[in-house]
């Protein structure tokens, strides 16, 4: 016999990934700038979108409007901002060239961080910057900063010292050392950062680590353990290496625990869904997905691949009358789908709506 194959074509429905939201991001700002909708670019970056801020100073500083570019950029992060002046020294208008990096920087843009380095590196003055911000930085955005240069030099001892400093951003720190270990498979040092009480996030890096290095067992048990102390995120993320793994039992183990209200806004069952039709358990796949209904259109169509039509229409027509009215698109989106179904299979007569 060969491998099983899913019954219905899962495209990206049933993916493990979550939507990109950075590059929706990306590509709504760079829309805003390209069609001068400045106004909007004003809202969103006062509402949270930092990439909008970004681009907001950029703006500002190739008009001339430094008062506007002045409140934006802050008055924190004098280090930084003394840092950036000497830095970009012989650089035209210094001012609105170290507002618009001090920006850049504090919305945490890799590129503006690559292009500082980039300066220092040809300045040859990395050395002396790590020494100034040993000094000067008190606030996330220097020690990030304080951070990859030292992990640049191969300073790797004295970032393990600041991940267990008592004072400043300590997390930031630890993430980026215990990143630094996981890439290069240094898994004794990475569990010394991964303690009781430290993020989930380093929990779920150590698992990996541990999976890349054939360790299975013993990732999946780090994220266990999590669950067991019911930390926010790692049910989800525990199924998503139990997936990835092919474990699909397990998965649903973990999956039964998750509380409902989480269960309809994680894409976890969808993950187990998809993973329990591709090996061929199309019955158990339907079981998940009735669970809280929040996928009718997987649903639905795994039903219709069973010959179950007719329960396929009825969840879609259970999906239209249980979505809010105030939500016209996703009603016409059941509705399509429906449609969609009634005609793959022939009966297009029973669609009434």
């Amino acid at each position: 016999m060969g491998e099983p194959q899913a019954s219905v074509d899962w495209g990206e429905t049933g993916s493990v990934e979550r939507s990109d939201y950075n590059v929706w991001a990306s590509q709504h700002v760079s829309k805003l700038v390209e069609e001068g909708r400045i106004e909007e670019l004003r809202t969103a970056a006062s509402t949270g979108t930092a990439l909008a801020r970004a681009r907001l100073a950029e703006i500002y500083a190739a008009q001339g409007r430094i008062e506007e570019l002045r409140a934006l950029a802050g008055s924190e992060n004098e280090g930084l901002a003394l840092l950036l002046a000497d830095t970009l020294a012989g650089q035209g208008d210094l001012e609105a060239k170290v507002a618009v990096m001090k920006v850049r920087l504090q919305v945490d843009e890799e590129d503006a961080r690559d292009e500082l380095i980039e300066l220092l590196s040809a300045q040859d003055r990395i050395d002396e910057a790590i020494t100034f911000l040993q000094r000067y930085a008190h606030e996330y955005v220097e020690w990030n900063l304080l951070v990859r240069l030292l992990l640049l030099q191969g300073r790797v001892k004295d970032v393990q010292l600041m991940a267990h400093e008592e004072r400043g951003p300590r997390r930031d720190a630890r993430s980026m050392v215990a990143y630094h270990f996981a890439e290069q498979g240094r898994i004794d040092e990475l569990r010394t950062l991964v303690t009781p009480g430290s993020s989930t996030g380093l929990a779920l890096l150590l698992a990996r680590a541990l999976v890349a290095q054939g360790r299975v067992d013993e990732g999946i048990a780090v994220l266990q353990e999590r669950v067991d102390a019911d930390e926010q995120h790692s049910r989800d993320w525990l199924i998503q290496l139990l997936v990835e793994q092919g474990r699909a039992d397990q998965a649903v183990t973990v999956l039964k625990g998750m509380p409902s209200w989480r269960r309809s806004t994680s894409t976890a069952e969808l993950s187990v869904a998809r993973l329990l039709d591709e090996q061929g358990r199309p019955e158990d796949a339907i079981r998940i997905l009735r669970g809280t209904g929040s996928a009718p259109e997987r649903l639905a169509a795994l039903l219709a691949a069973q010959g179950r039509l007719d329960e396929a229409v009825r969840a879609l027509d259970r999906a239209v009358e249980d979505t809010d009215a105030r939500y016209p698109a996703a009603i016409e989106r059941l509705t399509k789908a429906k449609a969609d179904l009634l005609a793959e299979y022939e009966r297009p007569d029973q669609n009434r709506n």
